[in-house]
């Protein structure tokens, strides 16, 4: 009898954790009926989330948007892009407008825990600055003392700027903006001193400056603000999805599979990449999607690294350099858990 007992626990446990893992996802089936991805972006970043004059969009935040299309969909061709302002990106998430978010958008405690989201990991390790105009001869953020500051309303740069100048004392007149484009107009057109936002936001904001030459980003950082793709609460399923095809990006990368040697790699003895690309096991449908998931996103998109170079990096109008969104094995931050 206690055989007997064990037994139909066994399978009543096997039972539940199929249920869960199959458990139904509202956002998921949405996506499959309508056949594209709603994505939120900014309102116009060139290198993470910006339109062209055909309304073609490219960038970090896009090229995210693109891949989870892929793994989802099959087609990295099937989203459509919800422009987002600071103010407006958490609601026209919460309300359903949209999927997700994918925008350089800070991960944050109040955030996380108030406003209803989830962040699902990070996708670009980003750190607040200053941009200055050259002819100020600002060498540091606390040369700023006594100026006036540009931010946007709402932003995590407004109170940390703040929270950094108060902290030390030093007196500085912070104007905030409802719209961020407002806020970087206003600096052109030098009604403040300086704008900050993240190196990454500023090294895209600088080129649609009149003259970009006149203007200089400074090194010195004073905060540390990762930022990923972000969902709203409920439908862990979708948040798991959302979050594997970061991972699957990074993976990607650090497992050496790229758009070019993908269909090569499917060759592979090594367990890990055979898992990966759906050559072994079942990990798309414990997802609910196709068990190439990985593959095609992969194929159509790239892996973390190539979308990096060429929105970004050194393949880029913004030439950043990988710094901390290198993989930790090359002395970044980037790292992912295992394909197991």
């Amino acid at each position: 009898m206690k055989i007997i007992g064990f037994a139909a626990l066994a399978v009543l446990i096997a039972g539940s954790a199929v249920a869960q893992q199959l458990a139904p996802s509202p956002t998921l089936d949405a996506v499959k009926a309508r056949g594209h991805i709603e994505c939120g972006v900014h309102l116009g970043l060139p290198g993470f989330s910006f339109a062209n004059d055909k309304g073609e969009w490219s960038g970090l935040d896009v090229d995210y948007c693109k891949a989870l299309a892929a793994a989802v969909l099959g087609d990295s061709t099937k989203v459509k892009y919800t422009p987002t302002s600071v103010q407006q990106r958490w609601p026209v998430l919460t309300s359903g407008q949209v999927d997700l978010l994918a925008r350089n958008t800070t991960i944050t405690f109040s955030r996380n825990a108030t406003l209803g989201v989830n962040f699902q990991g990070i996708n670009f390790y980003e750190g607040q600055t200053f941009v200055v105009r050259t002819k100020a001869k600002v060498a540091a953020v606390k040369d700023l003392a006594d100026g006036t500051i540009c931010v946007a309303a709402g932003s995590t740069e407004e109170k940390a700027a703040a929270d950094w100048f108060r902290e030390r004392n030093l007196k500085v007149t912070i104007i905030n903006f409802q719209k961020n484009d407002d806020a970087i107009s206003a600096y052109d057109q030098e009604r403040c001193d300086a704008y900050t936002a993240g190196v990454g936001a500023l090294a895209g904001q600088r080129i649609k400056f009149k003259d970009p030459a006149q203007h200089q980003i400074l090194t010195e950082v004073i905060s540390n603000d990762p930022q990923g793709p972000t969902t709203r609460w409920g439908d862990e399923r979708w948040q798991l999805v959302v979050r594997w095809v970061l991972n699957a990006q990074i993976a990607a990368e650090a497992l050496g599979v790229t758009s070019k040697n993908v269909d090569e790699m499917k060759k592979s003895t090594n367990a890990e990449v055979r898992r990966l690309l759906g050559v072994d096991g079942k990990f798309g449908d414990m997802m609910g999607i196709s068990n190439d998931w990985a593959y095609n996103l992969i194929k159509q998109v790239g892996n973390y690294g190539e979308s990096f170079e060429r929105t970004v990096g050194m393949g880029s109008v913004l030439k950043l350099k990988r710094g901390q969104n290198e993989l930790w094995t090359k002395g970044g931050l980037l790292f992912t858990p295992p394909f197991q």
